[in-house]
């Protein structure tokens, strides 16, 4: 793991308000785990409505929140009034994800001035077993000068 520096001391508080915003997430039952500079965690507990036909986590919330640990650990080191969006990623599952919960873990692993190359991992918990379902890479771009809370793009928004 490097060693970052964050460029926003209050990093951390940033990147919980901002995940406190996803509705997706909380739709999810999404919570976050470890933030530190240039790594986020985010956890889900199983439910019967996260599940695919055969009772695995659907692939498709499984790499949503690997996606949304990325750009959060990319989050913690970038400036003060800037936001962050994916540029691309690429995942492979592994296995299954089947399990009491599932965990994502992500990690900066070259940090640019404007993109951000990020490696992350889901696990999946039943009771003491760990099984690793998805390796990713995840490519993020921070947008200097842009507000966080701001959600760019909707109808409803006054502009």
């Amino acid at each position: 793991m490097q060693n970052f520096t964050p460029q926003n001391p209050s990093y951390e508080q940033v990147v919980r308000d901002s995940f406190s915003r996803q509705p997706f997430m909380a739709l999810m039952g999404a919570r976050m785990g470890q933030v530190a500079p240039g790594r986020c965690d985010i956890l889900v507990d199983w439910r019967h409505d996260l599940t695919q036909q055969h009772g695995f986590f659907h692939g498709g919330m499984v790499s949503s929140i690997a996606d949304s640990a990325a750009g959060y650990a990319a989050y913690t080191l970038f400036p003060k009034e800037s936001t962050v969006l994916t540029v691309d990623f690429k995942v492979s599952f592994l296995n299954p994800s089947k399990g009491d919960h599932i965990l994502a873990s992500a990690e900066v692993i070259r940090a640019g001035e404007k993109i951000y190359h990020v490696k992350a991992e889901v696990f999946a918990f039943s009771g003491e077993i760990k099984t690793h379902c998805l390796s990713g890479i995840f490519t993020m771009m921070c947008l200097q000068g842009k507000s966080d809370a701001v959600n760019l793009g909707r109808k409803d928004e006054v502009s």
